[in-house]
């Protein structure tokens, strides 16, 4: 148990550092919208494109805050209560929850292969642009798909 208490120990550490990160690139947006900070404005679009992205990315970092936030207060929780440490540890390490996500995970690979083609072929009768974008975003996945299987392959 004490492996796994350094293993949170250093799962927070990483997720302060990521939430400070995040912190500060979400107060950045949200000042560049308020006008504040002007140089932090996407190169493409109008002004209401811009506001629009600016938003979002602000909203998207807040919501990501608010997950690593949610992290580290239930990995302190554990660290301080051992009753709580034994329950986050089996509920991690459960056999058969790891069984599901491995072939949820597997099918949603196949799945997003499967629209992402479709996409590729669609896309390219109203944007070679989009459908290139879509073809790299498959190669990608394919490749990592591939180079996992060979790593774990080889590690198993």
């Amino acid at each position: 148990m004490e492996e796994y208490k350094e293993k949170l120990k250093i799962q927070n550490i990483t997720l302060g550092l990521c939430g400070t990160v995040i912190g500060v690139l979400s107060v950045w947006s949200a000042l560049a919208e308020a006008g504040i900070l002007p140089f932090f404005i996407p190169v493409a679009g109008d002004s209401h494109w811009q506001s629009q992205w600016r938003g979002f990315v602000s909203g998207a970092a807040f919501g990501i805050l608010a997950l690593i936030l949610f992290g580290l207060a239930k990995n302190s929780k554990a660290l301080k209560n051992e009753k709580e440490l034994k329950k986050l540890y089996i509920k991690e390490h459960d056999e058969r929850t790891i069984q599901i996500w491995t072939a949820a995970r597997a099918a949603a690979l196949q799945t997003s292969l499967i629209v992402g083609l479709s996409a590729i072929i669609v896309s390219g009768y109203f944007s070679i642009t989009v459908s290139l974008t879509i073809l790299a975003c498959v190669l990608f996945t394919s490749i990592s798909a591939a180079l996992f299987k060979a790593y774990y392959s080889r590690k198993f």
